[in-house]
């Protein structure tokens, strides 16, 4: 849908401007020559921008921002302002205003702003997404949980050994629970990022005791209906500069990766070492591993893979671009190495606690 823009200003010329600066970008452009008649547009009408003069005639732009911060706080509000009034378009941003547009301004200017504004409310829009989906990820986790033990209790015959038919019935339940608890994890999981948002970290993590040794206490780990053993590898206990929350996402997500497209029966190897000022963190298993050309999408939002051999493995295509995020936000880097048809290894480097981090 296209965005929906409303220009309010006495100076018919300003709103000419402002008609030619945004022909042909898709936006919907209506103009009002008054704050009277602007504000009456906005109340009829669900506009995603309205850009007001601060001074007209009649109703002036601060009570326009007022009535529309009152009345239609969904809708976001910039304020045209010429230079001498600039303490007034500061008041105004105190007000609720988004940003503000100084006469006389240039295409460029113009288009910038309400490019920012479109992007915030995306943003906006996006947050509130996250969170409602971490809701009702909550709330569903307690039923799928019971769902999934009782066909686990099935499948694994503790009520009696399964005909065929009615084993691979269940497997498919399972295989289903699986995947719903992938997407429920995921979503929380990008909640919980999303509030916690640190740009920086104080807290020193030892990284195989608080973060590896928690994560593989995760239900269905070390216990997967794979039969996958977990086999650790490390050397030491380094310490890195963390969230001890957001990096055990990082290695519940890799471990759980290597469970779901590992080959049943082999090993999934975890390997810890320091390396320089660096910590290197590893998790491999055998399997169909990854194509070179594919390896460039794997940490993208909403990527997921189709190879031979995955078929019927589900997920939400989210979890490696958490682990990237995770990672960046530790400034560390991540990568993988594998051979197709044998094995994939996937690689976090972080850097050691009260490290520099090291030029990519």
């Amino acid at each position: 849908m296209a965005p929906k823009l409303l220009f309010i200003d006495d100076e018919d010329i300003v709103l000419k401007s402002s008609r030619r600066i945004f022909a042909g970008s898709g936006f919907e452009i209506d103009t009002a020559s008054s704050g009277d008649q602007g504000l009456a547009m906005a109340m009829a009408k669900d506009y995603d921008i309205v850009v007001t003069d601060l001074k007209m005639p009649g109703l002036g732009g601060m009570e326009v921002l007022k009535a529309l911060r009152r009345d239609r706080p969904g809708t976001t509000v910039i304020i045209f302002t010429g230079y001498s009034s600039v303490d007034t378009a500061r008041e105004a941003l105190k007000a609720g205003a988004f940003d503000y547009v100084p006469k006389p301004f240039t295409p460029e200017e113009m288009r910038n702003v309400v490019a920012n504004a479109l992007e915030a409310r995306k943003s906006a829009a996006g947050a509130k997404m996250l969170d409602l989906m971490a809701i009702v990820s909550h709330e569903l986790k307690s039923p799928l949980a019971a769902l999934q033990t009782t066909a686990e209790t099935l499948y694994r015959g503790y009520f009696g050994k399964l005909e065929p038919e009615q084993e691979k019935m269940v497997g498919t339940i399972l295989r289903n629970c699986l995947y719903l608890e992938d997407i429920i994890r995921t979503y929380i999981d990008l909640s919980k990022m999303d509030l916690e948002g640190l740009a920086t970290f104080k807290e020193r993590v030892p990284f195989a005791s608080a973060v590896v040794a928690e994560a593989l206490k995760t239900p269905g780990f070390r216990d997967n209906l794979k039969k996958m053993p977990i086999v650790t590898e490390f050397e030491g206990d380094p310490v890195v500069d963390g969230d001890p929350a957001l990096l055990k996402i990082l290695v519940n997500n890799l471990v759980n990766n290597a469970v779901k497209y590992g080959a049943e029966g082999t090993p999934v190897r975890l390997r810890l070492a320091r390396k320089g000022g660096e910590i290197v963190f590893s998790v491999r298993n055998e399997g169909v591993g990854i194509p070179e050309e594919d390896k460039g999408r794997l940490f993208k939002r909403f990527e997921r893979l189709k190879q031979k051999g995955t078929e019927g493995v589900k997920g939400s295509g989210l979890g490696l671009y958490i682990c990237k995020t995770v990672v960046d936000k530790h400034k560390g880097r991540i990568w993988v190495e594998g051979q197709p048809g044998k094995w994939v290894e996937f690689f976090v480097a972080l850097p050691v606690a009260g490290g520099e981090a090291p030029a990519a």
